[in-house]
């Protein structure tokens, strides 16, 4: 007996990979689906070193993990350490613009918006050769890295290691168009549309728009980084678009029972909900504990770490402290991320602010009725699985499309960011949700599609990429639609083909019957 087991560990020594996962520390959700991705490969016996590139300081020291045998290694940039530290509010300016949201200036403002947070740190990474070097020593099977920052894979790609991309985000349009998806227009909406049969033509015209701009903003991101990389890299690097085709997978964070359901190739595997932890796992301390049970019902709001509470308009905290007031026999827990003396005084005794909250364990417990959230997808995911009703107010970017995801299942309702400062129609929403069982009821059902989904989504992780440190790339699973151009695409050529003959002959058709008809004509005029 103690033979076979035995036997068993070294067996599955030998079919232990060793990943290198490059995790850009840029924001919460970002870490933490990295860090899940980590814990679910070392967990099933591989062997894990996640390189934590800090674009961002504010974070502190991030230990996300929780299998010990992870090996994290901090990256930083000692020479800008210090701007970095004050970036927690480098996109507070989000809270009262649309710039990033609407879809012609967000075609441009996005890529030079992005592209400026991540040169610094890419332009570091891709000239380290000491880095180069440790990496090339540790014999890698694959490297995992995120495309929304592309210069984990471009690293990669200089060095040779077989690259397995992955996005935290639902959605990449330019990722899908690369590797041979067709397009999302009548499957998706943009992000200011409406979906369904509440759809006009005035949407479908604002889709025909607003999806081409939002492939736009993201490929354009991702050309510039490609064009540091190639500068950097001495043209030692192959363009985005290729490493994605030639990847054996392409990894997103999508779920079939959440998401649109949109047209997806065999490459493209969706893994949304790995990152969630069992509800039997997850603890509340004392002071939760006691915070919980205060009042019947519990109100949790979190604008995530990107955005944060403490950079929102006065007009908006305004309208949130008048909902407080007005909803007195509800506790509120608020993340807020500073000390605000004056915004705690006048806060009423139903309100908690906290710096940091047990997310997960808060919306496991059933004493919490709300979750207040700006749709982020970590918090999207988080609140589908727990089975609450969510509140939607999403700020930028892809919260738009989370926010509409999410509500259409019933269990929760969009809220429009700038009616924060209206705290009498904020207070009767969050009124109408608590009171409603309709909520609860399809918040519930959302919830049990999704802990009963034929497949496991960490399975669906685990396999796929052992598969892909096996085998590398798979042509079979590359259409090759991805190498015609704009004509071959869209057979334009085939189609003039096509109308040019049936042209012909209708022009025959149209011939002849005339032909007959004018000898008719004559027969006829030769009797009379």
């Amino acid at each position: 007996m103690k033979f076979l087991i035995l036997f068993s560990f070294l067996v599955g020594l030998t079919n232990a990979y060793n990943f290198l996962l490059v995790s850009q520390v840029f924001g919460y959700s970002h870490l933490k689906f990295m860090s899940k991705v980590g814990d679910t490969l070392a967990n099933a016996g591989h062997n894990v070193t996640i390189l934590q590139v800090y674009n961002y300081e504010h974070f502190g020291e991030i230990r996300m993990t929780k299998n010990k045998n992870v090996e994290l290694v901090d990256y930083h940039d000692e020479k800008n350490a210090e701007i970095n530290e004050n970036s927690a509010s480098a996109f507070k300016y989000m809270w009262n613009t649309e710039i990033i949201n609407n879809p012609v200036t967000g075609a441009f403002a996005t890529s030079t918006v992005l592209f400026n947070e991540m040169k610094v740190m890419c332009e570091k990474v891709l000239l380290d050769q000491k880095l180069h070097q440790w990496i090339l020593s540790k014999h890698f099977d694959g490297i995992i890295s995120e495309t929304f920052d592309f210069c984990g894979l471009f690293l990669g790609d200089h060095l040779r290691l077989n690259l397995i991309p992955m996005h935290s985000s639902t959605i990449s349009i330019p990722s899908f168009y690369a590797i041979g998806q067709p397009s999302l227009l009548n499957f998706l909406p943009s992000m200011k549309t409406k979906f369904g049969a509440e759809q006009t033509l005035v949407d479908r015209v604002n889709d025909i728009i607003s999806l081409p701009c939002l492939e736009l903003a993201f490929s354009k991101l991702f050309d510039k980084q490609y064009d540091q990389a190639n500068t950097l890299l001495k043209g030692d690097v192959r363009h985005w678009k290729e490493i994605l085709q030639s990847a054996t997978f392409y990894f997103s964070n999508g779920n079939d029972y959440i998401s649109f359901p949109t047209p997806v190739i065999p490459k493209h595997i969706r893994i949304g909900g790995f990152t969630i932890d069992p509800p039997k796992s997850l603890k509340l301390d004392e002071e939760f504990e006691k915070i919980l049970s205060l009042r019947q019902s519990t109100v949790l709001i979190s604008f995530g770490t990107v955005i944060q509470s403490a950079d929102m308009p006065e007009s908006f905290k305004d309208g949130i402290i008048q909902m407080f007031h007005n909803l007195p026999e509800t506790t509120f827990i608020w993340k807020y991320e500073v000390d605000d003396e004056k915004l705690q005084a006048r806060l009423p005794e139903n309100v908690i602010l906290k710096k940091w909250v047990p997310q997960p364990a808060l919306l496991a417990d059933p004493r919490l009725k709300l979750f207040i959230t700006h749709g982020g997808l970590g918090s999207t995911l988080e609140v589908a699985y727990s089975g609450k009703p969510a509140l939607m107010i999403p700020v930028f970017g892809d919260q738009l499309l989370n926010a509409k995801m999410l509500s259409r299942h019933g269990g929760g309702q969009v809220f429009d960011k700038y009616d924060l400062a209206n705290g009498q129609k904020l207070a009767e929403t969050v009124k109408t949700i608590l009171k409603d069982e309709s909520f609860n009821k399809n918040a519930l059902l959302i919830a049990d599609l999704l802990k009963n989904q034929p497949i496991d989504p960490k399975a669906n992780l685990l396999k796929h990429v052992e598969f892909s440190a096996k085998f590398g790339r798979v042509t079979a699973l590359e259409p090759y639609n991805v190498h015609y151009n704009f004509v071959q695409y869209y057979m334009l050529d085939a189609w003039a083909i096509l109308i040019a003959i049936f042209s012909v002959i209708l022009y025959i058709v149209y011939f002849v019957f005339f032909f007959i008809y004018k000898q008719a004509f004559k027969t006829k005029s030769k009797r009379e």
